[in-house]
């Protein structure tokens, strides 16, 4: 019997899923397939299924690797494109971005920020610190600036304070016959030298309760040793002042009078008169290091004691120190105000000038620097040469004005002196307004007694007398001549502060920063 297989069926419609992946998108068709009308045996339909099956695992293999190929190229793809660029597709959201570059931007963006403050801050400062100091800002500032050892600098702090007719005038030497020299009175002598650590304990205690005395408290050593000088002189006009200054402290201890002293505005705007605002500041940045270094020495505890020798090793790095030598109530005095108390030197002598006992105190302090020969310097406080000069020249009209009375009954005298006039006289008041001369000084001063009696004798004859007019005439001339280089040096000085006290610091900031912007200093750098 002959099996009856089954006819083929005719091809029918068989549908085929397939995927198809477009731009990361998963999709259906529908694919068709030719198939049998008949019905197939169940082994036909075994070996359809198998085959059918195998197709579809294929073309689900092929699309899922062509799937994973193009969502991998998708992914590049977005990796290169930001999200503007990508049409039609979702942007990539901030949530999705590095942490850590992010903060890393956040954090670039606040350096240069930052930086830009801080460059603006400096800037600020910068001006600030090169602006001039106007006269409000010198009397609120507490501080003390130190004070070059400049006779022309204390000069023109003697006028600001109100002093009159004293000159501080270099000494170039201690000999006696130098001293003779200086202008007399010599009222004290300031001596400047290198700081060190003396021994206090050998000094002897004299009574010095009439002495004014005034502990130096801040950096004020320069006007400390002058006030104290000033301070001890009788017949000097201190001005209104400092007189009252003088009073209101006769009472008080030596401290007080020191930190009365640094306390007065008046006082302290003289002394810082020749500073500028980066002095200031220096000043101050000093005074923080200072604070700082004691605090890190309080807290190791205090330093062992040392022994002392009699000559103390320098030290580079000391800063100077002025302290004042003076006579007063018969003795001569070492004002020092880093002491507690003047130091006396010895009793005054009658035939001697009372820097006879200063000189060998100076030339042993001296004798402390033969290391550095030129680490000291020594200023007189005198009587001011225009007074002296002045007073003389009132002296020589009265001695014109004695000889004249004497020669008028003389016969001949007016030809004896034609061609030879009396250089200044004493009806001209603009001239003598100019060489500081007034009527009440003319009606003060006295004719040297010398010169009196050689007048007034009866027995001097026309010549002898001629002859003592002709000394006048050349003594007035002589002193004519020094007050107008008086006047010269004085206004050398003049000069001489207002360079000190005028600032360039703001010009030459300016400048260099001009030649920085064009490349100067660089050219500069680069060929050194």
């Amino acid at each position: 019997m002959t099996s009856s297989r089954p006819l083929r069926p005719e091809w029918e419609r068989r549908q085929l899923r397939s995927r198809s992946v477009r731009a990361g998108t998963v999709t259906a068709s529908i694919e068709a397939q030719p198939i049998s009308d008949e019905h197939t045996t169940a082994e036909d339909s075994h070996d359809t299924f198998t085959i059918n099956k195998s197709q579809e695992v294929d073309a689900i293999a092929t699309i899922a690797g062509r799937s994973d190929l193009q969502a991998r190229g998708f992914r590049s793809q977005k990796r290169k494109e930001s999200p503007s660029e990508a049409d039609g597709e979702a942007t990539m959201g901030d949530s999705r971005r590095n942490p850590k570059r992010k903060a890393t931007e956040t954090a670039a963006a606040a350096t240069t920020a930052a930086a830009a403050q801080g460059a603006r801050d400096y800037q600020m400062l910068l001006r600030e610190a090169m602006a001039p100091i106007t006269k409000d800002e010198l009397q609120e500032w507490e501080g003390w600036c130190e004070v070059e050892s400049e006779p022309a600098f204390f000069n023109a702090m003697l006028r600001e304070l109100g002093v009159k007719d004293v000159k501080v005038q270099e000494v170039f030497s201690v000999d006696e016959n130098y001293v003779a020299t200086l202008p007399q009175p010599i009222y004290g002598f300031i001596f400047l030298y290198q700081y060190f650590s003396e021994n206090y304990e050998d000094d002897e205690v004299v009574d010095s309760r009439d002495l004014w005395f005034a502990n130096q408290v801040y950096n004020a050593c320069a006007t400390v040793a002058m006030t104290n000088i000033l301070m001890n002189c009788k017949d000097v006009d201190l001005g209104t002042n400092l007189q009252e200054f003088k009073d209101s402290t006769s009472n008080a201890s030596t401290p007080l009078r020191g930190h009365a002293l640094a306390s007065n505005v008046f006082i302290r705007s003289v002394h810082n008169s020749f500073t500028r605002r980066m002095d200031h500041l220096n000043a101050d940045l000093f005074l923080e290091s200072e604070a700082a270094d004691s605090k890190k020495m309080s807290r190791r505890g205090p330093a062992k004691k040392t022994k002392k020798t009699k000559k103390q090793k320098m030290d580079s790095d000391s800063g100077y120190h002025f302290i004042a030598y003076i006579p007063a109530n018969g003795s001569v005095w070492e004002l020092d105000g880093l002491k507690t108390r003047p130091v006396c030197l010895g009793p005054l002598k009658d035939d001697a000038h009372w820097a006879n006992l200063v000189c060998p105190e100076i030339q042993a302090r001296m004798r402390q620097f033969e290391e550095s020969a030129l680490s000291f310097n020594l200023l007189a406080l005198c009587k001011s040469p225009l007074t002296i000069i002045s007073e003389n020249l009132a002296r020589t009209i009265h001695a014109f004005e004695l000889l004249n009375s004497r020669t008028n009954l003389l016969g001949g005298w007016q030809s004896l002196v034609a061609g030879n006039e009396q250089p200044l006289k004493g009806d001209e008041t603009e001239r003598l307004a100019g060489f500081g001369i007034d009527s009440l000084d003319l009606v003060k001063t006295e004719v040297d007694p010398a010169f009196k009696k050689k007048v007034t004798n009866p027995s001097m004859e026309a010549m002898e007398l001629f002859e003592l007019y002709t000394d006048l005439v050349t003594q007035q001339k002589s002193l004519m001549r020094e007050y107008n280089t008086e006047i010269a040096f004085m206004k050398e000085d003049d000069d001489r502060v207002q360079g000190r006290q005028k600032d360039h610091s703001p010009a030459i900031n300016r400048w260099v920063q001009k030649l920085a912007e064009h490349g100067v200093l660089t050219d500069w750098a680069t060929d050194s």
